[in-house]
């Protein structure tokens, strides 16, 4: 019998000292395009931050999905496979929403750029619970699928919980 049923968040940042080629994608791409994309933000050149942006002109927090867009493909990529959270065994934990948010940018600082990616999972049955380790499943109707165990760690969020009651006639 299911605890819960959870969904859970891991966030990564990418900023320039990138290690993987994932990482160095996501980078040079979402600092490429915010170079692109906020001319209209922008007016006369003035304003260098993202932050600076956001204050002149509250539209701006649309760069954050106008950059999105640059890096769909690499996310694609990945197979749905978060690079930050595996299982005891070392399997990747399945996502099926990433959001790519910019922390903050400069155009005259292209080291100044950081942008994160929060993966989210997909709807997760909580089976038990044991010290710090969480017992789960992929709910996946019609299917049997095997538990793994995952470790609560301060990285690892656990967004929407809805809990299974019993209900007595």
């Amino acid at each position: 019998m299911a605890l819960a049923y959870i969904n859970l968040s891991a966030k990564q940042y990418f900023n320039f000292m990138c290690k993987t080629d994932f990482e160095r994608r996501i980078f040079h791409d979402t600092y490429k395009e915010f170079q692109k994309k906020s001319k209209p933000y922008n007016p006369g050149q003035s304003l260098h931050t993202f932050s600076e942006m956001c204050q002149a002109n509250n539209k701006a927090v649309h760069l954050h999905q106008q950059v999105y867009y640059a890096v769909m493909d690499t996310i694609q990529a990945l197979d749905n496979k978060m690079p930050v959270l595996n299982d005891m065994a070392g399997k990747a934990i399945l996502f099926d929403w990433a959001e790519l948010n910019i922390y903050q940018s400069d155009l005259l600082n292209k080291a100044a750029h950081v942008v994160t990616l929060t993966y989210s999972s997909p709807k997760l049955v909580l089976h038990e619970m044991v010290n710090d380790l969480l017992i789960l499943s992929y709910d996946i109707k019609g299917q049997f699928n095997e538990t793994f165990m995952l470790k609560i760690t301060d990285d690892l969020i656990i967004n929407d919980q809805q809990k299974r009651q019993l209900l007595y006639s």
